[in-house]
């Protein structure tokens, strides 16, 4: 069996700029102390997003986590990268590493 539980993950643009933004799910925790802790689980649906958000907006973005075992993960793993809009570089700021967002699954 599974279990699906719905997460919101909300992006805030706290400049004035129009800021480009890309959310990448693909990535996995892998340092041994994670893997001790925290099991895996599987994003449904899309893997990536791009959207861009302007001066002050905030978005909720609407995503779902799959769990085929009971434990505890962290749902801390998007990588979200932020660009302001009218730049031809490479997407700039990262916030990689955010605080752990833990789920505990007690019965599936």
């Amino acid at each position: 069996s599974l279990c699906l539980v719905p997460v919101t993950l909300l992006l805030s643009n706290c400049s004035q700029a129009v800021v480009d933004v890309m959310i990448d799910l693909r990535h996995k925790t892998t340092s041994p102390e994670a893997l001790e802790v925290h099991g895996s689980f599987t994003w449904l649906g899309q893997t990536q997003y791009k959207l861009q958000l302007k001066g002050q907006e905030v978005y909720s973005l609407q995503l779902k986590a799959c769990f085929v075992h009971t434990g505890v993960y962290n749902l801390g793993t998007p990588r979200v990268f932020a660009k302001l809009a009218d730049q031809v570089t490479l997407f700039e700021t990262s916030q990689q590493n955010s605080m752990p967002a833990l789920i505990i699954i007690n019965n599936i």
